[in-house]
């Protein structure tokens, strides 16, 4: 009896411990077993036993070949059927799910089965924006209630059907279970469609909460994302990303292409615009809503304010000399424009090569600059030393073919009002330089960026007659509404976001991303960068990098990986920067097979199968023995085998068995759905604390003496012993699928309580009520 009251005081603990949740799960696992031990329930032996159990070596071979169908691509390949259904309602991915789950639990063990669909339902959740805890318990039941469809895919079924075996009678066959159990999967995902999700943790607050270390969530990265649609007409169609100047000039990055259907992630500068293209760009929508509508910039049809302007400037060429200022610096730092009013048309080096780009690199003797401006600014040019002498050029010689003169008013209405020529972003955004601005009668010529536009403004602006063109596409694109999912949408086996340090031996502090060339020579897109709590996410080109600066990368993961190469950088998240070993993918999906084939067959105990497939993993190179360690969730694994001896010291005790023959003594005059009723209570409540082989183990000979004691048929009994066995719905420590789920849904005890509770009583009634019409008493 102490034995007995033992036990009972640490179960109860152990409940008020897991319900609680203040202590680790892991940790009260590991506070049970030493209890166990302690009391004498259970010997030294029994107590460590777990730690050597098939169960828990099948989770952790599981864990590893779970993580090589990952690293492979596999796991992404088996679950893109399921990632169709990511812009559908919850509703009908659920429903996938569990019917996905269920009928492959049919054939394949089920926590194998957990295993594989993981990832897959992990893809799901990252590409609908719907938070994990949503999706992987509905998961994890579908492959419970699935789980018993045949004679074969589960233990409980194995062990029931040796029993009858055993006493003398005629086994199950192999399709004897599936009647009960479509019917109980149906049901069940029916329960988790119109009531269960309701319990399962709301919007995902404990996911969110996991993930606000993340650089998606401390960049607010997906509140920076929004669409724009090319229409049919537009004048983008058939230009280049780098040409629609959305990056350079409006500090937007066009992570994202929508086309016929399909999406193109990290799109390069070179990528064609088509007609109907819908762009994922990363940055402030307001940046473009400043260029769009008609009557932000309204052409005006005489030239001759602009004539006269023009006749007033002059276009000169002059050669850097070897002492000039100028040297090392580039066109913003050299200030031509901010204190000589001089405007830098193009620029050739002393071999007489034209330098295009010319704004970012700095000026060099022999260099041969071609000027705007008018002569007596210029000439102080040459006075302060910084050009030689000046050579007055023709003007239609000297200033780039196509070039017009654009005299553009400002209206009333228009944005640009009250704002200084650079937050206007005209001479960015459309390559225009504004050489001059007419206002109330007054000229004036080569204005500052920070000089403000007023009402009824005249700019005359000089450039390419495309640039209105630009303007035009640019005002023309549709913007829509922002979607939660677009973050989602940008992680793929082949592109992700990561964020990158600078190096503490690094000597690029205080050089621009321009001046590296970072996007150029990586590939890559900033996005943002992080400094000193705050982020920066406009004018990144030219921002001095400091020590200590964050960057918020985007791109193809090949590059990400030249980046983690790089001693200049760290990669704080260097598992993001791997490539799928696509290769491997044929030899993982063969020895996925081979664990498969030889758990249904009986060949190798599927512990066995697991560990030596796991062993193939990484031998045959799908992953490094580092990742196979990182692949376990070895919280599970102490919970897994510190919680079996707790079933053995049930056994020991006979604490079960006594129980359980007195619930059988008590309603077994009240008729054979009573009975039928008792061993389905008795034995769902155990399968929660209890592993199934052990407790139908235990019940096969009370529900045999019962149905001979009884005159109740024995295949009755053994089918409510298999079925309720299955039904570990309600503990997270009842199933391994559960314990699979726990980490990455974010779960906690009570989530299992709440949806598996109220699911066990719903398949408690359906059998009681259906089992003795299928198996008549």
């Amino acid at each position: 009896m102490f034995q007995i009251i033992s036990l009972a005081v640490i179960i109860a603990v152990a409940l008020v411990l897991f319900i609680n949740g203040r202590i680790a799960v892991d940790v009260t696992g590991l506070l049970v077993l030493s209890a166990l031990a302690l009391t004498g329930l259970v010997s030294t032996t029994e107590a460590l036993a777990g730690f050597s159990s098939p169960a828990v070596i099948t989770v952790i071979g599981m864990f590893i070949l779970s993580a090589g169908l990952t690293r492979t691509g596999l796991a992404y390949r088996l679950g893109q059927p399921l990632q169709r259904l990511a812009k559908s309602r919850e509703n009908v991915g659920i429903v996938a799910l569990m019917f996905t789950a269920g009928a492959l639990s049919a054939l394949i063990n089920t926590t194998t089965v957990a295993a594989i669909m993981l990832p897959a339902a992990m893809e799901l959740s990252r590409r609908s924006g719907r938070p994990p805890s949503r999706l992987l318990m509905p998961m994890a039941l579908g492959c419970l209630l699935g789980g018993p469809f045949t004679g074969i895919s589960t233990p409980s079924n194995i062990l029931a059907t040796e029993a009858l075996s055993s006493a003398g009678l005629s086994p199950f066959g192999l399709f004897d279970f599936t009647p009960i159990t479509a019917v109980l999967l149906l049901a069940g995902t029916i329960f988790v469609v119109l009531v269960g999700k309701y319990l399962l943790p709301k919007s995902g607050e404990r996911n969110n909460a996991e993930r606000q270390g993340t650089p998606e969530a401390a960049y607010h990265l997906s509140t920076h994302l929004f669409t724009a649609q090319i229409r049919p007409d537009s004048k983008l169609v058939g230009r280049t990303l780098a040409e629609s100047r959305l990056g350079s000039a409006l500090y937007l990055t066009v992570v994202g292409l929508r086309r016929r259907g399909k999406l193109l992630l990290s799109p390069g500068p070179d990528e064609i615009l088509r007609e109907k293209d819908v762009l994922i760009v990363h940055g402030h929508e307001h940046h473009l809503r400043y260029l769009r509508g008609n009557h932000h910039l309204m052409a005006e049809e005489s030239q001759d304010e602009a004539q006269r302007i023009f006749q007033e400037l002059v276009v000169v060429g002059a050669v850097v000399p070897e002492n000039s200022p100028l040297l090392s610096l580039n066109l913003e730092e050299s200030n031509l424009r901010r204190k000589y009013r001089a405007h830098l048309l193009a620029l050739r080096d002393a071999a007489e090569k034209t330098i295009q780009p010319h704004g970012r690199r700095p000026f060099a003797p022999g260099d041969r600059l071609f000027l705007q401006g008018r002569r007596q600014d210029l000439d102080r040019l040459v006075a302060d030393g910084l050009v030689g002498p000046l050579c007055v050029l023709e003007a239609d010689k000297a200033v780039p073919e196509h070039t017009m003169l654009l005299p553009m008013r400002v209206p009333d209405s228009s944005v640009l009002v009250d704002k200084n020529i650079a937050e206007s972003r005209l001479g960015n955004a459309l390559a225009l330089t504004i050489i001059g601005i007419v206002r109330s009668g007054d000229f004036l010529f080569m204005p500052l960026a920070e000089e403000i536009l007023r009402r009824d403004d005249l700019l005359i602006l000089q450039g390419d007659k495309d640039d209105l063109e630009i303007l035009e596409g640019l005002q023309e694109l549709v913007l829509q509404a922002p979607s939660a999912d677009l973050a989602a949408e940008l992680e793929s086996q082949q592109a992700g976001v990561t964020e990158v340090l600078l190096s503490p031996r690094t000597n690029l502090a205080e050089r621009t991303l321009g001046d590296l060339l970072f996007r150029e020579h990586y590939g890559l897109n900033v996005l943002a960068i992080w400094r000193k709590g705050s982020v920066l996410r406009t004018r990144l080109p030219s921002v001095p990098l400091q020590f200590g600066d964050a960057l918020l990368v985007y791109g193809p993961r090949r590059n990400l990986e030249a980046v983690a190469r790089d001693p200049d950088f760290l990669v704080l998240d260097r598992e993001s920067t791997r490539t799928p070993l696509v290769k491997k993918a044929p030899l993982a999906a063969f020895i996925m097979a081979m664990v498969l084939l030889s758990a249904i067959s009986g060949l190798v105990p599927i512990a066995i199968a697991a560990l030596t497939g796991a062993a193939m993993m990484v031998l045959g190179g799908c992953l490094s023995m580092d990742q196979a360690y990182r692949a376990i969730e070895w919280k599970v694994i102490f919970l897994v085998a510190s919680m079996l001896p707790l079933g053995i010291a049930v056994q020991n005790t006979g604490a079960a068995q006594i129980a359980s023959e007195v619930l059988i003594s008590t309603v077994g005059a009240l008729g054979p759905r009573w009975v039928v009723a008792a061993l389905f209570l008795v034995t769902a409540i155990g399968t929660q604390v209890i592993p199934t082989s052990a407790l139908v183990v235990l019940m096969a000979p009370i529900a045999l003496n019962a149905a001979q004691s009884l005159s109740i048929s024995p295949h009755l009994l053994m089918m409510t012993i298999a079925i309720a066995a299955a039904s570990s719905y309600a503990s997270p420590l009842s199933h391994p699928a559960h314990l699979l789920i726990m980490g990455p849904g974010g779960y906690r005890f009570m989530d299992y309580v709440k949806i598996g509770v109220p699911l066990t009583i719903l398949v408690m009634i359906l059998s009681v009520w259906l089992l003795p019409v299928f198996w008549p008493v």
